[in-house]
């Protein structure tokens, strides 16, 4: 059985059969693995690849159960992507763990020729396998019936129509992958064609003709042509119509993740806060009970605060690609982005980017180039994501007073086409310094036919891209804020200066004790980092906001209002106050203020370039299996920003604008 690494002995291991679900891109794979599993499937990582498998076995009621394996679509085995190289390895049996005894092989109906040319590199391994064949209702579309046990005689393999929709078919794919297991591997029409593609499709569309497999049931309908998806197709992908319409679709997206996800967060927040609360009332306030609340509790709402907006992102991406219009999309951005060294399917990564670089990373799996993902994962850290909102909301706020909100709304919309802007320019001048030498990369991907989405398989494959990002990134996050509140709590004892401290000079004070924010370890590395901060224009109590904002850089706010000493019930009070705290603070042992014009620019600008999530540096190294890019790419971004941010405050200074 292909299972994740075990300690169990290997004759406990194998205890049912397994077969993969293998094919091209948007033959209904992950469809049918919901419909021969019952949703009954998980996501796995396995060792030493990175890119998830969906395992599960099949239904009760259908037999004896099969373990399934739902592999990543392959459009070619000669150039594929990382997604594509882990599916030809379990194919070619080289991959160490996933060793299935068949294939289930899903082959679009409506586009039969070329599905069944890949057919025949899955039918030279040497494994038997079963033809799952979907999108038969789109036959009707192209004025076309396909006789099924026709096709089965033709290639000498068991052909099985199914609708992975409904599960009609289901069962009896089932049973025929029993029966074929069970019997001695025959020899099928498949084997034999040619790699050479022009020829292989002639003797497949021979195999069609001689044994009538398609009819015409409309004899004025174009061969292969999908009338509603043309007709569509005219509009989004129109010379002049189509970036306005993929532009008013993106814009949708954003306000979505914005507006939908806010009650969410809000309800989330609350519940966080209540949590922490009600821990200190029932359990006193001990040092491990503060630890608990406040530490763990509030450092794992501080990741599930923006959980509404990853689950709604991944619902509407996976919306538009079970719809067919992702893949127009990538189509329309390739050619701009291409000039830039990118990708057209970098335009998904940058566009998760806006929500959270975790996901953005994970998403370039489904770039081909080694060199165009790394690329793209080099500027995804430039994409102004969720997290930096509130501290950009701050920030602003403390820039123009109240009744010029409107500035700020123009100066927030700046940012956002800024991060766009930049990380395009960045993108170009690293592909031609570091990236110099580039092979040949072609956008090569199926526009699929358009299709009523389906909610039970989005709902569930939502949840589990969610889940797998909310395991990923939740516990790095939680881990930093629990050591971040260590430091903001406890100090070195000879550096407290208390009246019980002074009353009893001549004991020796304990190594380290439970000291306030102001002599805590987090101050004394905020004071030693201040000469570098100074040049910022701003002193060692903002440095440990940066330094917090590491953890997740919305947690620079609430360290803001913890460092300034601000009071608040409510966020609306603690914020106004925090404002007013910010407006008259000075830095220590002089009259300067630390919020001027040049101050809170240089502020913007640091956030807007800084890598300041550790959590999206462990991602990166997981993705690219390198601890030197994800440590390269730390320290470029966040001296790229310290300086650029040093840069515009001594420039606004020089010019009297601070």
């Amino acid at each position: 059985m292909c299972a994740i690494a075990t300690n169990k002995p290997p004759e406990t291991i194998k205890t049912t059969l397994t077969a993969c679900l293998v094919g091209m891109p948007n033959a209904g794979k992950t469809t049918l693995m919901n419909a021969l599993t019952g949703s009954n499937f998980h996501t796995a990582n396995y060792p030493g690849v990175t890119v998830s498998l969906s395992e599960g076995k099949s239904k009760s009621s259908f037999g004896e159960q099969i373990n399934i394996i739902d592999l990543p679509g392959v459009n070619s085995p000669f150039s594929p992507s990382q997604e594509e190289e882990l599916s030809c390895q379990v194919l070619t049996g080289k991959h160490d763990l996933v060793k299935p005894e068949a294939f289930i092989l899903v082959v679009d109906a409506s586009q039969i020729e070329r599905h069944l040319k890949f057919a025949s590199f899955a039918a030279r391994q040497g494994k038997p396998f079963v033809i799952a064949l979907t999108m038969m209702d789109l036959l009707e579309r192209i004025g076309q019936s396909l006789d099924t046990q026709k096709l089965a005689q033709a290639l000498k393999i068991p052909v099985i129509p199914i609708d992975p929709r409904t599960g009609e078919g289901a069962r009896e794919l089932i049973q025929t992958l029993h029966e074929i297991i069970s019997q001695p591997i025959k020899q099928n029409s498949l084997q034999s064609l040619s790699d050479e593609p022009i020829t292989a499709y002639n003797v497949i569309r021979k195999l069609l003709i001689d044994y009538n497999v398609i009819t015409k049931t409309d004899p004025q309908a174009k061969r292969l042509e999908d009338r509603l998806t043309s007709w569509i197709d005219g509009f989004v992908l129109h010379k002049f119509f189509g970036f306005p319409i993929f532009f008013i679709i993106l814009s949708l997206l954003f306000a979505s993740i914005f507006w939908l996800a806010q009650p969410f967060m809000d309800g989330i927040d609350n519940g966080f806060k209540w949590l922490s609360d009600n821990t200190l009332q029932l359990l006193g306030n001990g040092i491990f009970v503060k630890f608990l609340a406040e530490g763990v509790i509030q450092g794992v709402g501080a990741v599930a605060v923006f959980f509404p907006q990853i689950v709604i992102l991944f619902f509407l991406m996976t919306l538009l690609e079970d719809s067919g219009y992702l893949a127009r999309g990538a189509a329309l951005v390739d050619r701009p982005l291409s000039f830039l060294g990118l990708h057209g399917r970098s335009f998904v990564p940058m566009l998760s980017g806006f929500a959270c670089a975790i996901p953005a990373v994970m998403a370039t799996r489904a770039i081909p180039s080694k060199r165009e993902r790394l690329l793209t994962i080099w500027i995804l850290p430039l994409m102004s994501c969720s997290a930096r909102l509130p501290v950009y909301a701050l920030l602003l706020a403390a820039l123009f007073p109240a009744e010029s909100a409107w500035k700020a709304g123009f100066a927030l919309t700046g940012i956002y086409f800024a991060s766009l802007l930049i990380s395009s320019s960045i993108a170009g001048l690293v592909s031609r310094l570091a990236y110099r030498r580039r092979s040949l990369s072609l956008l090569a991907m199926e526009l699929p036919a358009y299709r009523v989405p389906q909610w039970k398989p989005i709902a569930y494959l939502t949840w589990s891209r969610s889940a797998a990002y909310l395991k990923k990134a939740g516990g790095p996050i939680v881990v930093i804020s629990a050591i971040l509140w260590l430091l903001a709590n406890f100090g070195l004892g000879s550096q407290q200066v208390t009246p019980t401290n002074i009353a009893s000079s001549a004991s020796k004070p304990a190594l380290i004790v439970k000291s306030e924010l102001d002599n805590s370890f987090a101050a004394q590395i905020g004071k030693t980092l201040e000469p570098l901060l100074l040049p910022m224009g701003v002193d060692w109590r903002v440095g440990v906001g940066l330094i917090s904002a590491f953890a997740a850089r919305e947690v620079f706010v609430s360290t803001m209002a913890i460092v300034f000493h601000v009071p608040g019930e409510d966020e609306a009070t603690q914020q106004q106050g925090l404002l007013e705290q910010m407006r008259s603070a000075t830095i220590s042992n002089t009259a300067k203020p630390v919020f001027t014009t040049a101050s809170i620019i240089g502020l913007i600008i640091y956030f807007f370039f800084s890598l300041q999530c550790l959590s999206t540096v462990a991602v990166v190294r997981r993705e690219t299996n390198s601890w030197s890019i994800a440590l390269v790419q730390l320290l470029f971004y966040t001296v790229l920003g310290y300086l650029l941010a040093v840069s515009v405050v001594q420039g606004l200074k020089a010019t009297g604008a601070a």
